[in-house]
């Protein structure tokens, strides 16, 4: 497994936010949402494959952003601090 950090922006209706949401921890055995539209995910793949994995759900017009992350530092995110470390760990 590897971490990986993905972004999103979907410029239409379809597919709503939780249906991405979804398929990022179908894809993933851990993730946690970042920011609004950022996610870290533990993939056994690589950047294009996940990203290919995503785009059979976004739509044409969707903007998408796979980065294999080997270090990173943040501030203040959405999901709890000692839980994303704890699994960037066991991922790197």
């Amino acid at each position: 497994m590897a971490n990986f950090i993905i972004s999103y922006d979907l410029n239409g209706s379809d597919p709503s936010h939780h249906e991405v949401d979804e398929l990022l921890g179908y894809l993933g055995t851990s993730r946690g949402r970042l920011l609004e539209t950022v996610w870290w995910v533990d993939y056994n793949g690589t950047t294009s494959e996940l990203r290919d994995a995503l785009k059979t759900l976004l739509s044409d017009d969707d903007s998408l952003l796979v980065c294999l992350c080997s270090n990173a530092a943040w501030s203040n995110l959405l999901v709890d601090e000692s839980e994303l470390i704890s699994r960037w760990a066991s991922a790197a």
